[in-house]
């Protein structure tokens, strides 16, 4: 075959280290990681070592101008995404960008811009959308299984020591804080079903009463074109969680993220004990089912999360000459929501005098 897709991959955090370079070392068949960067040196060799990375760079400039590289894989955070993957698309590299793709509408359009002019691909990682159980929920809606859809429910929780209690965690300055950095992932998820978002209203609550970060309980509504999407964001306590409920008129689906599993419940008309009964069991049985599915998944190799299922698909994308999974206009419309959110954020609550 041809030769391999060489990729860099820029910022060399959590993310990258647990997440991106891992799916890509699978794909080892079609690309190869030819080198790493990132302003702190130390962390960057520490990663080349341990992947066999041949290059270390701090300085994306330099990278550029030394290496002949297909693939920029920017994992930093969101404020200089748009300067990085700029600079990336004129010289004729293909871009994968980390959730969010930026922070406002405005730098979406100079990387949407950069990539038309320039014939190369730009994906954004909305993983969550690739995640097995949300895939196979997508499916089961788009073919009618629960009816005509008309809504959804979605909660992330993180314990509160993960985020909210970390003082000098960068996301901490993101615009609305930390929802600036969790927040794109139910509106993804949200977009996927209700195409595009209208209007939307949140709410905020400091129950920890930290002087860091403003709020750490979000309640966020969603008005789309054909249904709503009420989504609860939850720092202050002591559980991870991530589910979603998705609503239709002929039943519902309850996907849990973590243990990643989609259970289907079919049309509910009576309370009757036997019907109680019959959905518990129902239950039960699609829970054992599931579990035994992954474990065999898990066993045999097979089972791939969203990073690996999005960045596979790009790298497909790119081989085969077709769209990414993610476009960047599909990024800049979180976006534009995340600035909705924000925006009505600010104007309840007030916006701060500083973003610490």
């Amino acid at each position: 075959m041809a030769d391999k897709l060489k990729v860099a991959i820029v910022g060399c955090g959590a993310v990258a280290d647990k997440r991106h370079i891992p799916s890509f070392a699978r794909l080892r068949d079609n690309v190869v990681i030819q080198s790493v960067c990132d302003k702190n040196e130390e962390l960057a060799k520490k990663v080349a070592l341990k992947y066999r990375i041949p290059r270390v760079y701090t300085n994306q400039t330099e990278m550029l101008a030394a290496e002949k590289l297909d693939i920029i894989d920017v994992c930093t955070p969101p404020q200089i995404h748009a300067s990085i993957a700029v600079e990336a698309l004129e010289l004729g590299c293909h871009v994968l960008l980390e959730k969010p793709m930026a922070l406002t509408v405005a730098d979406c359009d100079k990387m949407i811009e950069a990539a038309h002019k320039s014939g190369r691909s730009l994906c954004v990682v909305h993983n969550v959308l690739f995640h097995p159980p949300l895939m196979r929920a997508m499916k089961l809606v788009a073919e009618g299984a629960i009816g005509k859809f008309i809504g959804m429910r979605i909660l992330l929780a993180d314990p509160k020591d993960e985020m909210i209690m970390r003082e000098d965690y960068w996301i901490h300055k993101l615009p609305g804080g930390l929802i600036g950095e969790t927040g794109p992932h139910p509106v993804y998820i949200s977009l996927a079903f209700l195409n595009k978002v209208n209007s939307v209203d949140v709410y905020a609550k400091n129950f920890l009463e930290h002087t860091w970060a403003r709020f750490d309980e979000f309640r966020i509504e969603l008005e789309g074109q054909v249904a709503m999407s009420s989504i609860a964001i939850s720092y202050s306590g002591n559980r991870y969680a991530a589910e979603v409920e998705i609503f239709g008129t002929e039943g519902a689906l309850y996907i849990d993220l973590h243990s990643m599993l989609v259970l289907r419940y079919g049309p509910k008309t009576s309370l009757s004990f036997g019907k109680l009964v019959s959905t518990s069991l129902s239950t039960v049985f699609q829970m054992l089912g599931g579990l035994l599915s992954n474990s065999f998944k898990v066993a045999t190799g097979r089972f791939h999360l969203g990073h690996d299922n999005i960045i596979e698909l790009f790298v497909d994308s790119l081989l085969n000459n077709t769209k990414p999974p993610v476009t960047g206009e599909d990024g800049r419309e979180v976006v534009r929501v995340m600035e909705m959110i924000v925006d009505r954020l600010y104007s309840k609550y007030s916006k701060p005098l500083s973003t610490h």
